[in-house]
């Protein structure tokens, strides 16, 4: 014995099925009725992220900027040892050498 298509499989001759069927119709034709197929806008979401990526690129190009090598200036060795001299010499010349703060001591 089959049961023709349209018959309710419950025992009580209520058509929940078919209520079933409409609520979960009328859900769906909700959701959908948000949804803009229109695609005549002059954005499109890959027009997007070209825009994000061509930004991130350029901030990455800025940071390097900030942080590029800047070139040293040329001190001749004469100098840089007459400084350095200079330097222990002061230090030998000091009142507390022996208990510097530097921690050294002779």
């Amino acid at each position: 014995m089959t049961t023709p298509p349209g018959a309710n499989h419950g025992s009580a001759d209520d058509g929940s099925e078919e209520d079933d069927t409409e609520l979960i119709n009328a859900e769906f034709e909700s959701m959908v009725a948000g949804l803009s197929l229109d695609q005549s806008s002059p954005r499109t979401y890959l027009d997007e992220l070209d825009e994000i990526e061509r930004e991130e690129v350029i901030s990455l190009n800025s940071e390097r900027a900030l942080y590029a090598e800047v070139p040293d200036e040329k001190i001749p060795l004469h100098l840089k040892l007459s400084t350095i001299f200079e330097a222990v010499k002061k230090w030998w010349n000091g009142e507390n050498r022996d208990e510097g703060e530097d921690g050294a001591k002779i």
